[in-house]
């Protein structure tokens, strides 16, 4: 907020006085400026600033007449409490104007007309391009009422550019009224209002206004139906052909009543569950401002009625950005995510059931097979070779022979019976034991032989049943994609027509 003090005004017409300063001849400091140059530019101010009867500065007990503090009132005379102005009513008031900066008086409608006629200023209106926060303070005045009004930002009062013409206040000024509230004339609301083409910029404007904010009290009191009736009435001011006739400031103005509107509107039609046209009028805001968050919010609930979690989380999550600390779009992002969630566990549950009692569950793997039928064997084997007596089970019939001519030797020799016993237990031992190895090498090999045979007729078989599998998976859902599109039919009518011929 831009306040125009004293230095800067005195600054603004110093180059003039520079010119001539530098025409004299310079003083015997060698600057070249005339030592009473400062002081003769401020005497004008000065003398203003002396002459000015009001503060130039808002005094203590001031009232905040708009939300950021850009205009104050402060109460003179106290009027009548119970008659104050309606909005958008025409209100006949004397008021003198001063730019704070100097002192020096712009307006002061008593003595700057031809007549003594009160000068006419519309309470409340926003949509004018200079003064409007004289018009917001007046709105809160009562009738016989006298006050200072304090225009602390330029925006409420002539702006950036200022006025050239009458009355003449520089660019960025701050403003000072005395206001003296005398009556105000009221305004009949009707509907059918008859061309309304031929209304005023600002008059389409506030009457948009006045059936939003009624509108607004009705939603207020649950009457949803006759709330969104007024919201369509105050559209139908801001139609396409006004609206396209607007440039720069006007059109800004126009699009900020609008956007409203269509806000109200969607608010309304979450409450009805007329989920459909709230995203509409919410898209409408969009189109004029992209980074509405109230918009972004309320598109997200509709989406969300409507079970379109995902259309939700993208407009909730840009939401969030550009507000970070707004409680009620984080709770609802919150939800959103967690419904995400639950779907997808349900999207996944439903194809798993839905596939396996449509074709029959998916054949197993040739490695889970393998090893299955290959623990029996392992465990047979290990029983064998340690069960007493497998020794003589595996030994050959060679094996035998030679034990036998062994004994028969040990028994004719008659020299050492205990000694030739003992030498035909070696032998029978020593016989036996590479038989025995050679056996059970033998029955490995043969046993692996037997189970890799085994593995590969289970892997071929695993191979055929996963590619029945997948064959009949294709060719359920090309049946599906078919009943959807209609494929079917068409091909079963062309089927009949060359039946018949």
């Amino acid at each position: 907020m831009a306040v125009i003090t004293e230095e800067q005004d005195v600054n603004e017409t110093e180059p003039v006085l520079e010119k001539t300063a530098n025409e004299q001849e310079p003083n015997e400091a060698g600057d070249g400026v005339s030592e009473h140059a400062d002081a003769e530019e401020t005497q004008p101010a000065d003398a203003e600033a002396a002459n000015c009867p009001l503060p130039l500065s808002p005094p203590e007990g001031c009232e905040s007449v708009t939300l950021d503090g850009g205009v104050l009132k402060k109460v003179l005379e106290a009027g009548d409490p119970e008659s104050k102005p309606t909005l958008h009513a025409r209100c006949l008031v004397h008021y003198v104007g001063y730019l704070t900066s100097s002192g020096e008086k712009f307006m002061d409608t008593r003595s700057d007309r031809d007549t003594d006629e009160p000068a006419v200023v519309v309470a409340g209106r926003k949509t004018a391009a200079q003064e409007t926060g004289l018009c917001q303070a007046v709105a809160t005045m009562c009738r016989g009422e006298k006050a200072l009004v304090y225009i602390l930002d330029p925006a409420y009062g002539y702006g950036e550019r200022g006025s050239f013409s009458f009355p003449c206040v520089p660019p960025n000024s701050a403003l000072v009224y005395e206001v003296e509230m005398l009556g105000w004339e009221g305004i009949e609301e009707m509907d059918n209002d008859g061309n309304r083409s031929s209304l005023l910029y600002e008059e389409r404007l506030e009457r948009a206004e006045r059936r939003r904010l009624t509108g607004n009290e009705l939603f207020k009191a649950g009457q949803y139906k006759e709330a969104l009736a007024k919201y369509a009435m105050a559209l139908s001011y801001l139609d396409e052909d006004f609206m396209f006739q607007l440039a720069g400031h006007y059109l800004d103005k126009a699009e900020d009543v609008k956007k409203l509107v269509h806000l109200n509107m969607a608010a309304t039609q979450l409450k009805t569950g007329d989920w459909n046209t709230a995203i509409y009028n919410c898209g409408q805001v969009l189109n004029m401002d992209p980074d509405n968050v109230k918009a972004l919010f309320r598109r997200a609930k509709a989406h969300k009625a409507l079970s379109r979690t995902e259309e939700a989380r993208v407009d909730l999550e840009k939401a969030i950005k550009l507000e970070p600390n707004n409680r009620e779009v984080a709770e609802e992002l919150r939800g959103v995510r967690a419904a995400l969630k639950e779907e997808k566990k349900a999207t996944d549950a439903f194809y798993k059931t839905g596939m396996t009692k449509a074709i029959g569950p998916a054949p197993v793997a040739p490695a889970a097979a393998s090893a299955a039928g290959a623990a029996p064997a392992a465990a047979s084997a290990a029983e064998a070779g340690s069960a007493p007596g497998a020794d003589a089970a595996t030994a050959s019939p060679a094996s035998a022979a030679a034990a036998q001519r062994s004994g028969g030797a040990a028994s004719t020799s008659g020299a050492a019976g205990s000694t030739g016993a003992a030498s035909s237990q070696a032998s029978k031992r020593a016989g036996a034991k590479p038989v025995d190895k050679s056996a059970r090498a033998a029955a490995a090999a043969a046993a692996m032989g037997t189970g890799a045979a085994a593995q590969r007729s289970s892997t071929n078989s695993a191979k055929q049943g996963l590619m029945v599998w997948l064959v009949a998976l294709v060719g359920l859902l090309w049946a599906r994609l078919a009943k959807f599109f209609g494929i079917a039919q068409r091909g079963g009518g062309s089927r009949g027509k060359a039946g018949k011929r």
